[in-house]
């Protein structure tokens, strides 16, 4: 019960923290490796004025798709090298993408978040841990333990880079997929090199998506540990 309480006591505080990222209206937040555009969006329908970061051609394509009416904002880049002025932008968040990002290039993302963030602005960063029901899914079609790792290594640095830790702790995500096939065409539209080894694995993934999946009224229910850190510029 104890833990059960923390973990809910941590994931408020990551709503609250999530709050302020967004606080004040037209404010410009950058969020590095958006995927199709969902916290983007979120962003958006509480008064900032948002930026999507994808390199993903085809996750690109379904945040425009989503969003028609502001397709010019979101942009062809990766985090190690964003398309940004220096000083042009209130936020940067990474949500669950630090990790994707080359571990010879990480850590100069973060150096690009301090450097196109203008003083006093905020960097934060949600990052997945190596453990839980969705981690233990999908490390059969990758393992990320060692990325997940390096980019906590990362984050323990952040001060070489002009940010100054403000807030972090752990906090459990929720993550629902409608059946197997979705969570694969998930892990494959991130990285489309899975494809193969998910082709391959399909019946096994299946097998262990419905040993792990929590049965709900909107599909397969994981929760998903994690890590956050709020940064000031």
């Amino acid at each position: 019960m104890e833990r059960v309480a923390l973990e809910r006591l941590a994931t408020n505080e990551h709503a609250g923290i999530m709050l302020r990222v967004s606080a004040r209206p037209g404010m410009v937040v950058v969020d590095v490796g958006c995927g199709s555009g969902s916290f983007v969006r979120w962003l958006r329908r509480r008064g900032a004025d948002p930026i999507g970061i994808e390199c993903g051609v085809g996750l690109r394509a379904e945040a425009v798709a989503a969003d028609p009416d502001h397709s010019d904002r979101y942009l062809d880049g990766v985090g190690q090298d964003l398309p940004l002025e220096s000083d042009s932008v209130d936020a940067v968040t990474f949500m669950s993408s630090l990790h994707h990002i080359p571990a010879d290039a990480t850590a100069e993302a973060l150096q690009e978040a301090a450097r196109v963030t203008r003083p006093g602005g905020l960097v934060y960063v949600s990052e997945p841990m190596a453990e839980g029901p969705g981690y233990e899914v999908g490390r059969l079609i990758d393992d990320e333990a060692e990325v997940r790792a390096h980019a906590q290594m990362v984050l323990a640095r952040a001060g070489e880079f002009a940010l100054t830790l403000v807030d972090s702790g752990r906090f459990l995500d929720q993550h629902v997929y409608p059946d197997a096939a979705s969570f694969g065409s998930r892990m494959v539209g991130i990285d489309p090199a899975r494809a193969a080894r998910y082709d391959a694995l399909r019946q096994e993934v299946d097998q262990a998506f419905h040993r792990h999946g929590r049965p709900t009224a909107h599909g397969y229910a994981f929760d998903q540990p994690k890590r956050f850190h709020l940064f000031r510029a």
